[in-house]
């Protein structure tokens, strides 16, 4: 992806297919990012502004791929976000195995992130606080790699220490199970150490802090019930406002209970009405063709291509991205000067066939009486497909659900017939 003066309009499908880099986070000035109706983020930088007896913590949501990160991004440049706090923002996939990802993990990333983008930053920790954080790096894992060249200073040092505890928590999976062994029974020493370094921040920049976790979206439903519900409790000690990035397939369980009263929701673009999916929401459908446009050249796409590439983007940025990069490969392949109705198509045909690799015979009548009902209720235990996006969920006047569209047709020919399901 170019950088970002180079976020330039397509004028060739070679550069749209760039620009439609389904996994490229956008930054906050980029021109790309369109702004969704009623402005959802002005909910969470209203939250964090106002005065707290105690330091919040909230709960960041929404489908893969809805741009989580790239609001995290605008919230990280708001000016007077930036007036009232030091952010400390991170990735947990970068940091972490998010694949086998515990709470342990999570706090103790948040801790060495803490330290490390203070003192990258410029800054300089109390002497007494580093030594009792070496001190106690030491004693976790005794084999870390400290800097030892003649000019590096204290900071470094400590920071050589948290940074190689993390190498080894993100790619060591023996070294990892011990250093959460070493550190779990008594968790409150690294809560403990937490909020020392986040109270020798405060007292130094005079501001609060905010820590921000984004791809904790990114573990299994599983993995997001134990951090989130069963160790609530323990992600909830660090003293600073925190904003956790998490699966939108959890708040269809009974153990989202702890986190629903400071949760906040980033919507689909609503598409159709429920229930009628010939209907057109005019204003979905613009916000949607604006996402192209920023993007590229009108003439680069077909009106009737676009309408069906937005149409089985769910209302998904991301969906509809890799709807637009599979369709302008096509197009070039077949050395087309535009995106043509037949390259849309064939990014549907491939779409679909994910979805059928991945679902199982159940699935499909799962799928099949809710895009007859579009209900919420009674979905509780289908937080995968939730989670896989072949059910999208659509907030506004009232939530409700639907399929993934590129499974329309399938779901209709697979109950023409009977015994027509794939079977596993």
């Amino acid at each position: 992806m170019p950088e970002e003066e180079e976020f330039i309009v397509a004028e060739n499908l070679d550069l749209a297919w760039t620009n439609f880099d389904p996994f490229f986070t956008l930054p906050a000035s980029c021109p790309f990012h369109v702004e969704r109706e009623g402005k959802p983020l002005d909910k969470l930088i209203r939250a964090l502004l106002r005065q707290h007896r105690q330091s919040p913590k909230y709960f960041f949501s929404g489908h893969r791929g809805c741009g989580k990160s790239t609001e995290l991004n605008r919230l990280v440049d708001n000016e007077k976000i930036r007036e009232k706090f030091f952010i400390v923002k991170y990735s947990v996939k970068d940091e972490c195995d998010v694949n086998n990802l515990n709470y342990v993990d999570v706090l103790f990333s948040m801790g060495a992130q803490l330290y490390i983008q203070y003192i990258d930053a410029g800054k300089k920790v109390e002497p007494k606080l580093l030594e009792e954080l070496k001190s106690w790096g030491h004693s976790i894992e005794l084999e870390v790699e400290e800097t030892k060249s003649a000019e590096a200073t204290a900071e470094a040092g400590m920071k050589a220490i948290f940074v190689s505890l993390l190498a080894k928590i993100r790619s060591e999976s023996t070294t990892r199970e011990t250093i959460r062994k070493q550190i779990e029974p008594e968790l409150s020493v690294l809560i403990d150490k937490i909020n020392l370094i986040i109270a020798d921040i405060e007292g130094k920049e005079k501001k609060n802090v905010l820590v921000i976790i984004d791809d904790l979206d990114k573990p299994s439903l599983k993995q997001a019930k134990a951090i989130f519900y069963n160790n609530f409790t323990a992600i909830t000690q660090p003293a600073c406002h925190i904003v956790y990035t998490v699966p939108i397939s959890i708040f269809f369980t009974s153990e989202s209970t702890p986190i629903r009263d400071t949760k906040f929701l980033l919507p689909n673009i609503k598409l159709h009405t429920k229930n009628d999916r010939n209907t057109i929401s005019e204003r979905g459908y613009e916000l949607m063709r604006m996402f192209v446009y920023k993007r590229m050249k009108k003439e680069l796409i077909e009106p009737e291509a676009l309408d069906l590439a937005i149409k089985m983007s769910g209302g998904v940025f991301r969906e509809g991205a890799r709807i637009m990069q599979i369709a302008a490969d096509n197009a070039i392949e077949k050395e087309r000067k535009c995106i043509s109705i037949e390259d849309v198509a064939r990014a549907e045909r491939e779409i679909r066939s994910d979805f059928m690799r991945i679902l199982e015979s159940e699935d499909y009548n799962i799928l099949n009486e809710i895009s007859k009902s579009n209900e919420i209720r009674g979905i509780e235990n289908k937080g995968h497909l939730l989670h896989n996006l072949s059910l999208l969920e659509y907030t506004n006047e009232e939530s409700w659900v639907d399929i993934h569209p590129t499974l329309e047709e399938l779901l209709k020919n697979l109950f023409l017939k009977k015994n027509a399901l794939p079977k596993k």
